[in-house]
């Protein structure tokens, strides 16, 4: 017996380590080859030491407008985001009533929805067709990152307005507290810290968005992430691309920053309590109800009713011609290639990208499950905080250097894919692992059980509706990925994403139309993979416990 107990405490997690060390390693590869290559580039414009693209750029007030912008517009993505946010999710966390769980599923919806179908259906509400033309305005992009960035407020706050014990509630009303000064008084402060941790997930969200600044910002609203994607594909200008990477990736790194000290703090201040959901009572609450329900409706479906309506519509008329003649608005041009093919493509690519991210993240997820926060946590976290053009410029680069030129390799759009959705396996799969007792493991290792079987025998079988549902997540990633693949995609080979925005692109109703049913295309194809995620049986709520 005692020689089991050796081989189970001894041997069995250094095997555990190798694993896990490995996976830690191909994390680093991935992310850290793309950003040196880039940070290579900016200081060897031309083959030589030098420091004349870095020079340029920071000369240039083009450079720092745009940073002002980005940032400005950030800032002003969260705030708004935050505003509405906040009080749906006290509304969502604090009253019980029919619907209440359909809401949460339809605030969610836009969010694991690609950056450019959201950015179409907003275009299909604010595009030439929809209620007002707005599109190139500010007001628009701030719009699509408001129907984006929901769920991420909605979720994060309602867990940690949920936890807030009620015994807190009961006596500030025994002090003479009404009801809403309760949430003010009581309730806020106490989620203070989960609200800071939101705002800086929404912030670096909106920093580093790409799909919806091109789909909506048609050429005259950019921020620094266009700017990278145009001097890099435009302009041809991969020196002044990846000085403004660099210059990104500094900005994301101190928002990671910023985000690792609050979310620590968040940990630290959830406590549990009862169940504090109750059935409203008197107009005054219901009327919250009926706002939250009319704010949902107003961000997260409406935009999609819209872009299933511009869908089946060329001007004033209504018609199927959009579906039935896809992608002939590019057809003899040489961007021209058949959506079957693409969609073939997406779903094949997709398919192994998140094979590829659950094959790194759940050894690396079992490495560093007890050790959150940890150094490994955070490297497993680059992916997340890295942009995904910086990660498509970076890849690109390194992998188009003598003597080996990769850049017209199928292969590489699936890797950059999984580079990008080996966070969310990672982050479902982790607390998963986390929440089994250690009394099992104790167990398994007394019976002599090497590591290789304590995984198949006790931690895959309690862990495997999470590794599941991160596959099927990452899945749905890679589906709607667009800001690294439009990097590395061969021209003849596009994905559903990059079609829709040569379609966009193409001048008439026709183009409009046809990238309006594509979208929804490809929305049908991320609905039905997360169909098959919440038919794991596991509750979609946990899903999301990492926001």
């Amino acid at each position: 017996m005692a020689q089991h107990i050796r081989v189970g405490r001894q041997h069995a997690p250094r095997r555990d380590g190798l694993v896990g060390n490995a996976a830690l390693v191909a994390v680093v590869l991935l992310v850290g080859l793309p950003l040196a290559a880039i940070s290579l580039r900016a200081v060897l414009p031309d083959g030589e030491w030098g420091l004349s693209a870095v020079t340029r750029m920071a000369e240039s007030p083009r450079t720092w407008r745009l940073l002002g912008l980005t940032v400005a517009q950030a800032v002003a993505s969260c705030v708004i985001t935050l505003a509405i946010g906040v009080p749906v999710a006290w509304t969502l966390a604090t009253f019980r009533f029919p619907g209440r769980a359909a809401l949460l599923v339809a605030v969610t919806l836009p969010f694991v929805l690609p950056a450019v179908v959201v950015g179409s259906a907003i275009a299909a509400l604010v595009g030439p067709s929809g209620l007002v033309d707005i599109r190139g305005t500010w007001i628009a992009v701030l719009g699509a990152h408001l129907c984006f960035n929901l769920a991420v407020v909605v979720r994060t706050m309602k867990v940690a307005i949920s936890s807030v014990p009620v015994e807190l509630d009961q006596s500030a009303r025994l002090l003479g507290v009404g009801r809403f000064g309760v949430a003010r008084r009581v309730v806020l402060p106490a989620v203070t810290p989960a609200l800071l941790a939101s705002a800086v997930v929404v912030f670096m969200y909106c920093l580093t968005s790409f799909g919806v600044l091109l789909v909506l910002g048609g050429g005259r609203v950019s921020t620094l992430e266009v700017e990278i994607w145009s001097r890099a594909t435009r302009q041809f200008d991969i020196s002044g691309a990846a000085v403004l990477a660099v210059l990104q990736f500094i900005a994301v790194v101190a928002a990671l920053a910023v985000h690792g000290r609050v979310a620590r703090s968040a940990r630290g201040s959830r406590t549990s309590g009862r169940d504090r959901d109750r059935r409203p009572s008197g107009n005054l609450e219901w009327a919250a109800v009926a706002a939250a329900i009319a704010a949902i409706g107003a961000v997260s479906v409406l935009p999609l009713t819209a872009l299933a309506m511009r869908s089946v519509q060329i001007g004033p008329t209504w018609t199927l011609e959009n579906w039935r003649n896809l992608g002939s608005a590019i057809e003899g041009t040489a961007l021209a290639v058949s959506p079957a093919r693409a969609m073939w493509l997406s779903v094949c690519g997709a398919a192994l990208a998140a094979f590829m991210a659950v094959l790194v993240g759940v050894p690396a997820a079992r490495s560093v499950a007890h050790k959150p926060g940890g150094a490994s946590d955070r490297i497993l976290l680059l992916p997340l905080g890295v942009s995904a053009t910086t990660i498509g410029l970076g890849l690109l680069l390194a992998a188009g250097r003598p003597p080996v030129d990769l850049r017209g390799a199928w292969w590489m759009v699936p890797v950059v894919q999984a580079v990008v959705a080996l966070p969310l396996v990672v982050r479902v799969v982790g607390p998963a692992l986390r929440s089994i007792p250690r009394s099992y493991m104790d167990a398994a290792s007394i019976m002599g059980r090497s590591s290789r079987q304590r995984w198949w025998s006790v931690e895959f079988p309690i862990a495997r509706p999470a590794v599941m549902a991160g596959a099927g997540l990452a899945l749905v990633a890679c589906l709607g990925e667009f800001g690294a693949t439009v990097f590395i995609a061969r021209t003849d080979r596009p994905t559903v994403p990059i079609m829709v925005e040569r379609l966009l692109g193409r001048p008439g109703a026709s183009g409009y139309g046809q990238a309006m049913a594509l979208s929804c295309v490809l929305v049908l194809m991320c609905a039905g993979v997360l169909a098959v995620v919440d038919g794991l049986g596991r509750r979609r709520s946990h899903h999301w416990s990492w926001l």
